[in-house]
């Protein structure tokens, strides 16, 4: 039977039920934050933002992180009685994710996000009525997504745990979003190239620093110190098992960027091709290609504005070189490498196959 959302694989299942226990409670805990903020605002124009924010917050997302975090607090041998605590502070890192993803918008220009208008467009048909600046969208998003980052940390600081875990929680969130960052630099003086080059490790690069760690790593240590138990060896474990399953959940995205379903991603799968992002799909053609085919496929790709016969050129390069396969194969082997390396995590029973069902999820290509 084919493996859907609906009719997930039989591991995936005991990830989807801890997503249909926590998700709705993340986002309860978001919910109540800015309604609070909406009733407090100063200004009416605050109070309409803050709306907005909430609403593309809430939109519906995997909550990956979030998620991630509660697991490992849980599986770590966290209290019960932290559990709201734990969760708000779950909920500020769902609000960075869209601190991140307002940021990463503009930066790509596009105009989808999570089946709804990117946030900045948001903001360009609330307030360009208003002014001449055609920009205002965009200046409005990147301030208002300041705002979030703000929001974030106001809700761990008034989560109701104590202050060694909250500043050891702190460290690892400041650790997070430097890395992320960079990772994001990389990304943009990669994106759009005037060339490719066989051997160019900056699709791996980007992959790791602004996915894999961002994405599992250290969420799952998030969780851990929260919990009390961050020793030096269960920091090792977390990073053998996390790293691979988030460097796959980038090679998965990087796959459906291009041929993927728009209905079940909630953007473009031309986006990532549009947008000239040096994915390993790119890489791994430029690389299997000959030199009268590569320079061809350079050409369409490194083209400032591409046709739609260019877009269905280029996937044929990618699919017909092998590049796809290589990239389908490489995701599976990290999926697999992660499933390995979960039985050296010191994580209760239940939360290992949390997390096992994770990689399921991950490991799903359809």
């Amino acid at each position: 039977m084919k493996e859907t959302k609906k009719n997930p694989a039989p591991q995936a299942r005991h990830f989807v039920r801890f997503v249909d226990k926590y998700s709705p409670r993340i986002d309860l805990s978001i919910e109540n934050y800015f309604s609070g903020k909406k009733k407090a605002a100063e200004h009416p124009f605050m109070a309409e933002i803050w709306s907005d924010l909430a609403e593309y917050c809430l939109r519906p997302g995997k909550r990956v992180r979030p998620l991630v975090l509660i697991a490992a607090f849980r599986g770590y041998g966290g209290e019960n009685s932290a559990m709201r605590a734990i969760i708000a502070m779950a909920a500020s890192l769902e609000l960075m994710h869209s601190f991140l993803l307002i940021q990463d918008d503009i930066i790509d220009r596009s105009h989808v996000r999570r089946g709804g208008a990117a946030f900045h467009l948001l903001m360009q048909g609330r307030f360009s009525g208003g002014t001449i600046n055609e920009g205002v969208g965009s200046d409005v998003a990147l301030v208002a997504a300041d705002v979030l980052f703000c929001d974030a940390l106001r809700l761990v600081l008034g989560a109701g745990i104590g202050a060694e875990a909250k500043t050891g929680f702190l460290r690892l969130f400041a650790d997070t979003y430097e890395r992320t960052a960079w990772g994001q630099i990389l990304d943009i003086v990669n994106t759009m190239p005037r060339s490719l080059h066989a051997g160019d490790t900056a699709a791996h690069e980007v992959g790791m620093m602004k996915t894999a760690y961002y994405t599992v790593y250290y969420p799952l240590l998030m969780g851990c110190t929260l919990a009390g138990a961050a020793t030096a060896g269960e920091r090792r474990a977390i990073g053998r098992f996390a790293l691979p399953l988030g460097h796959a959940f980038q090679v998965r995205d990087d796959i459906l960027g291009v041929f993927g379903d728009r209905a079940e991603m909630g953007k473009s799968a031309d986006s990532d091709i549009l947008e000239g992002k040096k994915t390993v799909l790119v890489q791994n053609t430029i690389e299997r290609l000959g030199p009268v085919e590569g320079k061809r496929f350079e050409s369409l790709f490194t083209k400032a504005a591409k046709s739609a016969s260019d877009l269905d050129e280029i996937r044929g390069m990618i699919r017909d070189s092998g590049a796809l396969d290589k990239a389908v194969d490489m995701h599976r082997r990290l999926v697999d490498e992660a499933v390995r390396a979960s039985s050296s995590l010191l994580i209760a029973d239940a939360e290992r196959e949390v997390l096992l069902g994770l990689c399921a999820s991950i490991g799903a290509l359809k």
